[in-house]
């Protein structure tokens, strides 16, 4: 049997006979709070990547979605997580001409604005503010869409086209270098048309069945314009792309005349 420890033993040895405790985990630091300005920088990475090609529209909605909701920091990091920044030229090309580059900066547009042509028609022109993402719907009918004059900055835009058995005309000639537009095109026994100037640089990787996806645009005139990337599908229908000039110089004098 062991005997019970006697009141005369000394402190160390106490110490040694007693129960050794775990040591003391230091509690984790509480979250912190994400405020308005942090989510807006995570909402613009994420714009940026839609606007490149890097994200689909559904993949952004999907992000900005989670971006609005986080309460967080430790929310917003994975949602940028696999979205570096790329790198841009920060000067003109040599030789190149610049005199028509409109002055970009960051404007206050909405995140989403909407045209929808059912049975009827729909149509803007002149001088507007689109969203950052402009949806447009056209079923038996047609949406006339002209950004030409258009309130853009260097957040880019990102544009969903559906046609069903109706038509979309984009001209997004006059757009001013350095923005990029992301079109999302679904042509179901419908057509949409989209027009760029000849300093436009197009990427088209759109998807037909029993239809057919037509980029007729050619090779850009400059290196440093805007860029227009196209995909989608087109059933039944199509989705094409063709480089006219402008007919007139001048953003006012233009509007004005098609106003």
């Amino acid at each position: 049997m062991t005997e019970p420890a006697s009141d005369d033993q000394t402190p160390d040895e106490q110490g040694a006979n007693a129960p050794s405790r775990p040591p003391a985990v230091p509690a984790e630091p509480p979250p912190i709070r994400a405020s308005d300005a942090e989510r807006e920088q995570v909402a613009e990475v994420v714009r940026t990547a839609v606007a490149d090609g890097r994200l689909t529209m559904v993949e952004g909605d999907e992000r900005l979605r989670d971006t609005y909701a986080a309460t967080f920091r430790r929310d917003l990091a994975p949602i940028t997580a696999d979205l570096r920044p790329v790198d841009r030229p920060a000067d003109p090309v040599p030789g190149t001409d610049t005199s028509m580059r409109r002055p970009l900066g960051r404007l206050d547009r909405p995140s989403s604005t909407t045209s929808v042509g059912v049975l009827s028609g729909a149509q803007k022109r002149g001088e507007w503010t689109p969203g950052l993402t402009h949806r447009v719907f056209a079923f038996w009918g047609g949406a006339e869409l002209s950004f030409r004059d258009a309130r853009l900055d260097d957040a880019g835009l990102a544009i969903g086209a559906i046609a069903i058995m109706g038509g979309i005309t984009l001209d997004l000639r006059g757009v001013p270098a350095g923005v990029e537009v992301t079109i999302q095109a679904v042509a179901i026994m419908g057509g949409i048309d989209v027009t760029v100037d000849p300093d436009t640089t197009v990427i088209e990787d759109g998807v037909g069945f029993l239809g057919g996806f037509e980029d007729g645009s050619g090779v850009s005139r400059r290196p440093d314009g805007p860029r227009v990337r196209v995909s989608g599908l087109a059933l039944m229908g199509g989705v094409s792309v063709t480089r006219k000039p402008p007919s007139l110089e001048g953003g006012s004098d233009r509007s004005a005349l098609e106003r």
